[in-house]
């Protein structure tokens, strides 16, 4: 996968997950807005809540990833849009992703804030102790709610 300039080139073999709850954390950096906002709250839940992976296809048609390429033909397609981006007006397009990200991600800053939050009280829990210690031995977790 690559990112240029908010647009994403996949991988037709790629998938994506929000793994974190496997360790007792909970999505960040954004990702309760930005992946429910393409995929949908439902499709969002069963990757954060379950860990369930969104393969690369219907991440492209949710509209998670800007662009699809073959394995084979991913580095050419990487080429081509980074190519066309720097050809491009860079005034426009700063002006552009302003409006959109505004218009679409006008609560980003809330989700970033309340990511932060739950991080932090979640970081001091047992059940983030005992996920990363599962993680690290190569086991299932053993969640308590504690």
């Amino acid at each position: 996968m690559a990112l240029a300039c908010d647009l994403v080139v996949a991988r037709e073999s790629a998938s994506f997950l929000l793994a974190f709850a496997r360790i007792g954390l909970m999505p960040d950096g954004g990702a309760t807005a930005t992946v429910a906002a393409s995929v949908g709250r439902a499709r969002a839940m069963r990757m954060a809540l379950l860990g369930e992976a969104l393969p690369a296809r219907d991440a492209y048609d949710a509209g998670l990833v800007s662009h699809l390429a073959a394995d084979d033909t991913f580095e050419d397609t990487v080429e081509q849009v980074v190519a066309r981006l720097a050809a491009g007006p860079p005034l426009s397009y700063a002006a552009t992703k302003k409006a959109v990200n505004a218009a679409t991600l006008g609560h980003l800053n809330d989700a970033l804030e309340r990511e932060r939050t739950g991080q932090t009280v979640l970081l001091r829990t047992a059940d983030v102790a005992e996920g990363m210690r599962a993680f690290g031995q190569k086991r299932r977790p053993v969640f308590r709610g504690e």
